[in-house]
């Protein structure tokens, strides 16, 4: 079966909600004509009562053409909604264009808040940040979503694991309405680069609680006071001043001693009211996005048990549960309607109900919203590597088994790069103990191709699509030695800097990790020679203990590790074409030492008098 061209797909996509979206505009102008002018005639038919009586007919026609207005801004509300959602998914799938086309930079979602200091290879493979793979990969559209795409690309999993990513994306992949929807229901709730921690610290009970012994059955006796306020008050009104003369005012004293409860349950409530009730914070904001999953019926392993999960025994257990948060939420924010709030908080006590129901909610459902709020950002990140797939269907599923370190790819090219300007290579690292030593002159591939291996090994072990015709890989740990930088603050060198990174392969290697590592321009801090015999120490004792990996280097006497490693460094390179005085490069990869440099010719070039060897 033949994959949809994404292009083409979305193109048409667009073309049809474009053509809503004008056709929702012209009813848009035509309903406010038409307010404007059963308005009108409303008007004219009060100014025309206050000028003299009106006929039995006027007024009926008067009351019609009222009855229509209201119905009119109910229909405009109705529709603004409408075009809200298709505005909504117009920019759902130019930002998915623009993935196709590499145009990334200036997506808001950049993932920086996921970056670990010092850690293997993020800042090394540009996994986050402006231009980075979260922003090419993510397609999640809540916190909990972002989190654990994150996640995913920052540790490898198992081959197992692997797998049933894989095969939850390939399903979801066939489903581009589904992930439509998924998108669109994600983004109404508001919630990305929010974490629902403070969710999980309220629903665990470690923030906003009313402590016993005191505050609950304080609240109780509140609750009760209401009750007889709200009864005395009422009666009052019925049975009259001529009955009860004083006694009319005796619900004012219930209403006295609730507004002291009131007053002693402040320091209670506050807590509780002022996280759950925050604009700022994602609370009951996921019921849309978790009916949606428990509406579709998945056969992938994973995706069927994470449904399952948020469906429970009655089909809905979440959304229900957390449908019931939403509406005591809402009922909670009316803190922030100023006067109407004081009156509704005075008479009815109305914090301390929200107080109490939040407090019974939690109490039932608590320990459950960890496990809703895992599976719902374990859905985007599988909807997010479906999505890349979709939307890059020459990309493949790679194969990842257990076993000793082995990489070996057909096709491999960088998946930041655009497809127009991407140079694809075959790559093969070979089992474990095996390594490349790629040299090449400046700007002719060698870091591009580091940085091909080590990100599409981040795609593999994460369960997504590789830039590559094919990939076949063992599961290991990614580690890096790439950008090395000084620091003048704290004294560090660029040399020793390097060091410390050397050092944390080194170390997982020795601590048993099953490592593939890339080492660009390994040891380049320092003079030729002892940059040689500190560059081979370091790559014979990774291949020792059977790490895979790459280095590459200008110094061509490290290419003397071939013959020394007895064939486990091959040598490989990249090499430059000089023609009409102008130097280009193909950035293809070609077996054994490069024999030729540019650093003297590209001095030329700029005008720098400096003479050519033979």
């Amino acid at each position: 079966m033949t994959a949809p061209d994404p292009v083409k797909a979305y193109e048409a996509r667009l073309a049809d909600l474009r053509a809503t979206a004008r056709s929702l505009d012209r009813r848009s102008g035509t309903n406010s004509t038409a307010r404007g002018l059963t308005f009108l005639a409303v008007i004219g038919v009060i100014v025309a009562r206050l000028i003299g009586p009106l006929p039995p007919l006027v007024w009926a026609i008067g009351a019609i053409t009222a009855v229509a207005f209201v119905a009119l801004v109910v229909f405009h509300a109705v529709l603004v909604t409408r075009m809200a959602d298709i505005d909504l998914r117009i920019r759902l799938i130019e930002r998915g264009q623009k993935r196709i086309a590499g145009d990334i930079a200036g997506f808001p979602e950049r993932g920086e808040r996921f970056f670990v200091p010092d850690h293997a290879y993020l800042g090394d493979l540009d996994i986050f940040g402006s231009s980075s793979l979260f922003q090419l990969l993510s397609a999640a559209e809540t916190g909990p979503g972002e989190r654990t795409l994150a996640a995913w690309l920052s540790a490898p999993a198992s081959a197992p694991e692997i797998a049933e990513r894989q095969e939850s994306a390939r399903e979801l992949a066939t489903l581009p309405a589904y992930l439509e929807e998924l998108a669109v229901d994600g983004a109404t709730s508001r919630t990305r680069g929010r974490d629902a921690e403070p969710l999980l610290d309220w629903a665990e009970g470690r923030a906003g609680k009313l402590s016993p012994p005191l505050s609950m059955p304080l609240a109780r006796v509140g609750q009760a006071l209401v009750v007889l306020t709200v009864g005395l008050l009422v009666v009052g009104q019925i049975v009259g001043v001529e009955t009860l003369g004083r006694l009319r005012h005796l619900w004012l004293v219930p209403l006295m001693l609730q507004i002291g409860v009131l007053g002693l349950l402040r320091g209670a409530m506050t807590p509780i009211l002022s996280v759950v009730a925050s604009p700022e914070e994602p609370f009951g904001r996921y019921v849309a996005l978790i009916r949606r999953v428990e509406g579709q019926s998945f056969s992938a392993a994973r995706t069927a048990a994470l449904r399952k999960m948020l469906a429970g025994a009655s089909g809905a257990d979440a959304s229900r549960a957390l449908y019931a948060l939403q509406r005591i939420v809402s009922f909670a924010e009316l803190r922030h309607n100023g006067m109407a709030y004081i009156l509704f908080n005075t008479l009815l006590l109305w914090d301390v109900f929200c107080a109490i129901a939040l407090d019974r909610w939690r109490a039932r459902f608590g320990r459950e919203v960890r496990a809703w709020i895992a599976a719902l950002g374990e859905i985007e990140a599988l909807a997010s590597l479906a999505t890349f797939s979709y939307e890059h269907p020459d990309f493949a599923f790679p194969e990842v088994t257990n076993g000793e370190p082995m990489f070996e790819a057909g096709g491999l090219g960088h998946p930041l790069i655009p497809a127009k300007r991407r140079v694809c290579n075959d790559v093969s690292l070979g089992g474990a103990g095996h390594a490349l030593m790629i040299t090449g002159s400046n700007m002719s591939g060698k870091s591009t191709l580091l940085r091909s291996i080590g990100v599409n090994a981040v795609l593999a072990l994460a369960g997504a699509p590789v830039c590559a015709e094919n990939l076949r890989m063992r599961a290991a740990t990614v580690r890096t030695s790439m950008r090395i930088k000084d620091s003048l603050e704290e004294g560090v060198s660029h040399f020793y800097a390097e060091l410390g990174r050397l050092k944390a392969v080194v170390d997982a290697v020795n601590g048993g990790d099953k490592v593939l590592f890339l080492l660009d321009e390994v040891l380049h801090g320092t003079n030729s020679r002892e940059r040689r015999i500190g560059a081979k120490a370091v790559v014979i004792h990774l291949l020792a203990r059977g790490a895979i990996g790459a280095v590459s280097s200008h110094d061509l006497g490290l290419a003397d590790l071939e013959k020394e490693s007895e064939g486990r460094v091959r040598n490989v390179h990249f090499e430059e074409l000089v023609e009409g005085g102008k130097m280009t490069f193909d950035y293809k990869l070609k077996p054994g030492v490069v024999t030729t440099a540019n650093a003297l010719r590209l001095m030329k070039l700029i005008g720098i008098a400096v003479e050519l060897p033979d």
